[in-house]
C-alpha cells in the first residue's frame, strides 16, 4: 500500500515539474486555475510603440533632471521658485491642448473618447492633482537656494522606485509575481550603486570640486537642511504615489474580475492575502467563462470592464486642476523662510520679470547683457521635456500597468545624469552656464557599474510585462471566438 502511495507522489511530482516548464508564464505570476479570474486585458500596442515610448521616457527625464538645477540657479538672478512653477503648469496646458487636437486628427483609434468628459472620476482626478502639486512645490521650493545639500539632491531621487513598490504591496490592484519584484529589487541594487558615490562624497556636485562643505551649504543651519531634506522626500513620496494612484484606476478598468465576491482583497498588501481570498471562494472561482458578448469573458456574477485611455486626455484634464492649484497656492512665496518675495507687491513684480526673462532672447557671448543669462533657453527646453515626459509615462503606465516599471524607467536618468555631470560642469553659478570639462571620478565610475544592472532589470521586466501581455491576448482571443461560435 506505501509503495503505491509512493508511485502516486512521484508521478504527481512528475507531472508537475513538466507543467512548470511548458507553461513558466503562468506559474510565475499565480495558479493557472485563478488565472482566468485576474486577467488584464492590456491596452493594444505594438512592440516598437513600446520601446519608442520607453526611450521617450528615459530621455525626458534625463533631460529634467539634469536641467532643473541650472533652470532655478538662472531663474533666481530676476524670478523666484514660484515663476517656474506658473510658467511650466500654464504653458504645458496649452501644449497638451495641441497635442490632443493632433491625436484627433492622425489618431482615429481613440476618436471615440470623449476629451469632455473627466477620463477618470472627480476624486480620483482631483486626488491626483492635488498630489502632483503638493510635490512639485515641495520639490522645487526644497532643492531652491541650495536648502537641500547638492551632493544629496540627484541620490534621493532614487527613493522613488522604493516608495512605490511599497505602495504596491499596501495599494496596487495587480498581483505581481517573484519575477517582477526581483527585477525590481535588481533595479534597486543598481540605483544604490549608482548614488552610493554621490552619498558619500560631500565635496562634489554636478562637476564641481568643493574644498568645504559650507561652500555648498548655502546659509542655511543643519536644521534648516535636514527639514528640508524630510521635505524633499516626502514630495518624492507624494510624486509616487500620483503614478499609483493612476495605475489603480487603469488597472481597475482593465480587470476581469468575478462581481460575485464582493471583498476588498483584490487591493491587498501582499500576494499571499490575496490567495487567501481566493481560497475562500473557491468554488465561485472554478465555475467556467461564459462569453456573453463579443470580446467580453465573464462567468457566473462576473463582467469584464475594458476601457480605453487616452494620456493627452488624462494629462489635459490633469493640468486644467493643477493650473488652478498652482495659482491658488500663490501663497507659499509670500511665506517668511521658504520665498523671497516679502510682499504681495515685490511677488507680483519678481513674478512678472521672471516671465519677462522667460520669454528674452539670450546673447551668446554676453550673457550679462540682459541679467537674465540663459534663463529663456532652460525654461523653454525644460517646458518641452516636461510635456514629453509626462505624456510618455502617462502612456507607458496605460500599456505596461504598472507603477513599479514606470517608476523603475524613469530612474534610469540617474546614472545617465552621472554619466553627464563627468563630461560636464556649470561654472558662473549665478548665470546657470555649462562647460564642456570631461573627466574621469567616483560618480562616472558608480555610474558606469549601476547602469547595466538597471538595464538588466529593466529588461526582466520587460520580459514579464510582454510574457502577461500575450496570455491577455490569447484569453481575450479565445473569449471572442468562444463568443463569436455561440452566436
Amino acid at each position: 500500500m506505501e509503495e503505491d502511495d509512493n508511485d502516486e507522489l512521484l508521478q504527481v511530482s512528475d507531472d508537475e515539474s513538466m507543467t512548470e516548464s511548458e507553461e513558466t508564464c503562468h506559474s510565475l505570476d499565480k495558479p493557472h486555475e485563478e488565472h482566468s479570474h485576474t486577467t488584464f486585458s492590456y491596452a493594444s500596442h505594438t512592440t516598437i510603440e513600446f520601446f519608442v515610448v520607453k526611450v521617450l521616457l528615459i530621455v525626458s527625464s534625463s533631460i529634467l533632471l539634469i536641467l532643473l538645477p541650472v533652470y532655478q540657479q538662472s531663474m533666481d538672478i530676476k524670478g523666484n521658485a514660484y515663476t517656474i512653477l506658473l510658467f511650466n503648469t500654464s504653458f504645458s496646458l496649452l501644449l497638451i491642448l495641441v497635442a490632443l487636437l493632433l491625436n484627433q486628427r492622425f489618431c482615429p483609434r481613440i476618436n471615440n473618447i470623449k476629451y469632455s468628459k473627466t477620463p477618470i472620476k472627480y476624486r480620483e482626478l482631483l486626488l491626483g492633482a492635488v498630489l502632483l502639486a503638493a510635490s512639485g512645490f515641495l520639490i522645487v521650493y526644497a532643492l531652491d537656494k541650495k536648502r537641500v545639500l547638492c551632493h544629496l539632491q540627484d541620490p534621493m531621487k532614487g527613493l522613488l522606485l522604493v516608495f512605490s513598490l511599497i505602495y504596491y504591496f499596501f495599494f496596487c490592484k495587480k498581483l505581481m509575481g517573484l519575477q517582477r519584484i526581483f527585477s525590481s529589487t535588481t533595479v534597486i541594487v543598481g540605483l544604490f550603486i549608482t548614488v552610493d558615490y554621490g552619498l558619500c562624497n560631500e565635496f562634489r556636485c554636478r562637476g564641481h570640486e568643493r574644498d568645504k562643505k559650507s561652500d555648498d551649504a548655502g546659509p542655511w543651519s543643519w536644521q534648516t537642511h535636514s527639514l528640508w531634506s524630510a521635505l524633499y522626500i516626502l514630495g518624492l513620496a507624494l510624486f509616487s504615489a500620483f503614478y499609483m494612484l493612476l495605475d489603480r484606476c487603469i488597472v481597475a478598468a482593465s480587470l476581469h474580475y468575478n462581481a460575485s465576491l464582493g471583498s476588498q482583497f483584490l487591493s491587498t498588501i501582499s500576494r499571499l492575502v490575496s490567495f487567501q481570498s481566493n481560497s475562500n471562494s473557491s468554488n465561485e472561482l472554478r465555475q467556467p467563462l461564459t462569453p456573453l458578448s463579443t470580446g467580453t469573458a465573464v462567468g457566473t456574477g462576473a463582467r469584464s470592464s475594458k476601457k480605453e485611455y487616452s494620456a493627452t486626455h488624462i494629462a489635459l484634464w490633469l493640468h486644467f486642476v493643477l493650473l488652478v492649484l498652482v495659482i491658488c497656492g500663490f501663497w507659499v512665496e509670500l511665506l517668511p523662510n521658504i520665498g523671497t518675495s516679502t510682499h504681495l507687491g515685490h511677488f507680483l513684480n519678481q513674478t512678472s520679470v521672471g516671465l519677462a526673462c522667460v520669454f528674452t532672447l539670450p546673447e551668446f557671448g554676453n550673457a550679462s547683457a540682459t541679467n537674465c543669462g540663459n534663463t529663456s533657453v532652460y525654461a523653454w527646453v525644460f517646458l518641452l521635456s516636461y510635456v514629453m515626459f509626462m505624456l510618455s509615462s502617462l502612456r507607458f503606465l496605460i500599456l505596461c500597468q504598472s507603477a513599479v516599471h514606470t517608476m523603475a524607467t524613469i530612474s534610469v536618468a540617474l546614472p545617465l545624469s552621472g554619466i553627464w555631470w563627468s563630461l560636464f560642469k556649470t561654472i558662473n553659478i549665478e548665470k546657470g552656464l555649462l562647460i564642456w570639462y570631461p573627466t574621469i571620478s567616483g560618480e562616472l565610475i558608480c555610474a558606469l557599474l549601476g547602469l547595466p544592472i538597471i538595464t538588466i532589470g529593466l529588461g526582466l521586466l520587460v520580459k514579464s510585462h510582454f510574457c502577461d501581455w500575450r496570455t491577455s491576448r490569447e484569453i481575450d482571443g479565445d473569449s471572442t471566438l468562444r463568443a463569436r461560435y455561440l452566436a
